[in-house]
């Protein structure tokens, strides 16, 4: 004896309900103070996804250039600092955003996981392969 359609509906109806919700997309556009403090970066839309861009200096790490001195392509050594994008292709997926993240300190690039933090931060993960570093951007004011 097997049931009916409309029974097993009925039945799974409350277990839906149970579901956890997916996550909301949160918004990351904003200006935010990289976590040492030498830059300021703003976030916002580029074309169908997000991106971040270095929008200030705030002030010179001792004996380093106001160029892209360490990047892997020795084309773009000397590209100035000013206006680099760091963070690129953000889109949303599964509680986060998700792209590549730029790092002029090492001039490598890395897959990324960007979330909203507490006190209007940004939380910014780098990773290669299983092995991620964290660090948190504070709102720019």
């Amino acid at each position: 004896m097997g049931l009916n359609r409309t029974a097993i509906i009925a039945a799974a109806a409350p277990l839906a309900l149970l579901a956890p919700p997916a996550a909301a997309q949160r918004s990351i556009d904003g200006t935010y103070i990289d976590s040492g403090g030498y830059v300021e970066i703003t976030v916002g839309p580029c074309g169908t996804s997000r991106c971040g861009t270095i929008t200030r200096i705030i002030r010179h790490k001792s004996g380093e250039s106001d160029r892209d001195v360490h990047n892997d392509d020795p084309a773009l050594r000397d590209r100035p600092i000013l206006g680099l994008r760091l963070l690129t292709g953000l889109t949303w997926d599964d509680g986060a955003w998700r792209g590549r993240v730029y790092n002029p300190e090492d001039g490598n690039t890395y897959r990324t996981e960007v979330r909203p933090a507490a006190n209007g931060a940004l939380e910014v993960k780098g990773c290669v392969a299983i092995i991620c570093r964290t660090r948190l951007w504070p709102a720019a004011t």
